[in-house]
């Protein structure tokens, strides 16, 4: 499942990030790499907003299209 079909507070483990070079190592720089827990804590029309390693961090929409999570239980 994609990144953007969490829901507010359900919580997720990153399994694979795939962008363009530039946007991945910034991904991976703020910490969304694989086996990352994230959980999304505000979901808006351009930009979603997720708790990843005890910070919250904004991704446009445009930037998680190709981040893909399984739902942590």
């Amino acid at each position: 499942m994609g990144i953007n079909d969490l829901k507010i507070n359900e919580e997720g483990t990153v399994i694979k990030v795939e962008a363009s070079d530039n946007i991945k190592r910034r991904l991976l720089d703020i910490g969304l790499v694989s086996g990352a827990k994230v959980k999304p804590v505000l979901i808006n029309k351009n930009i979603r907003a997720y708790l990843i390693k005890g910070t919250v961090i904004g991704i446009r929409n445009i930037d998680t299209l190709n981040i893909e999570v399984s739902i942590w239980k």
